[in-house]
């Protein structure tokens, strides 16, 4: 079966509703290994809430899941899911980084230290501060696709001051990498303040000024209402959703 994931260098799987593979990309099948149904490479412990979510009457959703590796690892992915029809579904997955898996867990061991002991309060303030920073940082991963096209998933709540991390690192890695087009995903994107929409204005602003074309995807209709307080006065063009985006390049 070909489709347009072919063409990505991504993990990425088309299945039928019963979960059975009915294609894989070479990542895909590098990553879980020889799997007849994308349910054997699922953790036990994520199994329900696949069963539960991945399935037509859904059309698309993202969530997160454990999956075992072909070695054997059990690891953390956001699960992109598509469906084009009752028949077959589309699986896009987006392995976590273990960093952030780390920061995660330093955030609640920090948090956990500070409801049991004032005595080294200023300290451990520091450090929840720098794992925040650093978590925000991780909010915004900057894949690059090919040569000029970047995906950017954008995760959790935007306020201004996640806002302010990311557009940093958005803007060094958009200079370092040459890219395009940029491709900003806020399908697992909560609430966005109004803060986050200021910022979200000004990085847009300042990558569209430095010549890149700027695409938004995965928006919720209630963040929608939020991003037409953007009132840019560029071109940015909004696409349905990830799969949209994906056929836009590569069909």
């Amino acid at each position: 079966m070909q489709t347009a994931l072919n063409h990505l260098p991504v993990s990425a799987v088309v299945i039928d509703r019963n979960f059975k593979i009915l294609h894989a990309t070479s990542e895909a099948a590098a990553l879980l290994g020889k799997v007849d149904t994308f349910l054997s490479a699922v953790e036990e412990g994520s199994h329900a809430k696949v069963k539960k979510w991945v399935k037509p009457e859904q059309e698309k959703i993202t969530l997160e899941a454990n999956l075992v590796t072909e070695q054997g690892e059990v690891i953390a992915a956001e699960l992109a899911v598509g469906w084009g029809n009752e028949l077959y579904g589309e699986i896009v997955i987006f392995e976590k980084q273990s960093s952030i898996n780390e920061v995660t867990g330093q955030l609640a061991n920090l948090r956990e230290r500070l409801s049991e002991t004032n005595f080294e309060l200023l300290s451990e303030k520091e450090k929840l501060e720098e794992a925040l920073q650093e978590n925000n940082r991780l909010s915004a991963p900057y894949i690059q696709i090919t040569d000029d096209v970047a995906l950017i998933p954008l995760y959790g709540d935007l306020n201004e001051s996640k806002m302010n991390v990311i557009q940093a690192n958005v803007l060094a890695s958009s200079n370092e990498q040459s890219s395009e087009t940029l491709l900003f995903d806020f399908t697992a994107v909560g609430s966005i303040e109004a803060s986050g929409v200021k910022m979200l204005k000004k990085m847009f602003a300042s990558l569209c000024y430095m010549g890149n074309e700027v695409l938004i995807t995965g928006v919720k209709p209630d963040q929608a209402k939020r991003l037409h307080e953007l009132d840019i006065k560029l071109h940015i063009e909004f696409i349905h959703s990830l799969k949209s985006a994906v056929r836009k390049f590569y069909e």
